[in-house]
């Protein structure tokens, strides 16, 4: 048996942008059991019929009401849903759940990591470059210390590429990257490993990861092109794996 999961960061399409039928299609060709969405429309998925859990619409610009910086969707009912993750973590940028899988029962995240310059140069302007970035990976280490112990997703906007032979742009830091592998080794029983760590399209490193933990592993990782023609579907590309369980 094999979980699929799709990640995409989809720039704020709406059900009645022009792109959202390819997006939607293109999502649609993984028979996925979960998707994670950053920076959508709460309503872009509503055809897909199965359930929807969003995070907080507070996320710290003004916007219209159906937009999320993370949502998830599964096949299958979500309980012990969480929107709010703590106190040390910024509003609208987090959301978990347990589901029934077709690997067991499985807790999500979904994720929408702060890029680099956040409140650098907008919003509050007082912060330096990676400074929130940094900060919300400190915030999960808490939340993934004191999960259950159940095979974990943790999914979404990272923000970040990863592993990385070249330098990346923006630079990252030592403390950003020490940072990050906290995070990663923060979650029980056993971490995470950013299975999407290696991918890329047409030169670039992914930053929507799928991070699994290490009662699970990825039979298959495959890339989304946000390319249709010479139309793009967003600025990201997505990013899909199957998953599999050790148990």
């Amino acid at each position: 048996m094999a979980l699929s999961v799709v990640n995409w960061n989809v720039q704020w399409a709406t059900p009645l942008s022009a792109r959202s039928p390819e997006i939607l299609k293109r999502i649609q060709r993984h028979s996925p059991d979960i998707v994670c969405l950053t920076e959508t429309d709460c309503r872009l998925l509503s055809g897909f019929g199965g359930h929807i859990i969003e995070a907080r619409p507070d996320f710290g610009k003004r916007a219209a009401n159906h937009r999320r910086k993370v949502l998830l969707w599964s096949r299958q009912q979500w309980s012990d849903v969480d929107d709010f993750g703590s106190e040390t973590l910024p509003p609208g940028r987090f959301v978990a759940g347990a589901m029934e899988t077709p690997v067991g029962k499985v807790m999500v995240i979904g994720v929408c990591i702060p890029w680099h310059n956040a409140n650098v140069n907008v919003g509050a302007k007082n912060k330096k470059p990676w400074q929130d970035h940094s900060a919300y990976l400190h915030a999960l280490v808490p939340i993934l210390t004191d999960r259950s112990p159940i095979p974990l997703v943790l999914l979404g906007d990272f923000n970040q590429q990863i592993g990385q032979r070249r330098r990346p742009y923006p630079p990252l830091s030592q403390p950003v990257r020490a940072e990050l592998r906290k995070t990663m080794q923060a979650a029980r029983p056993s971490g995470l490993t950013i299975a999407t760590a290696g991918l890329g399209l047409r030169g670039r490193r992914a930053i929507d990861h799928i991070a699994i933990s290490g009662d699970l592993s990825a039979a298959t990782l495959t890339t989304i092109d946000n390319l249709d023609g010479d139309r793009r579907l967003s600025d990201h590309f997505g990013v899909a794996a199957t998953l599999s369980s050790h148990k």
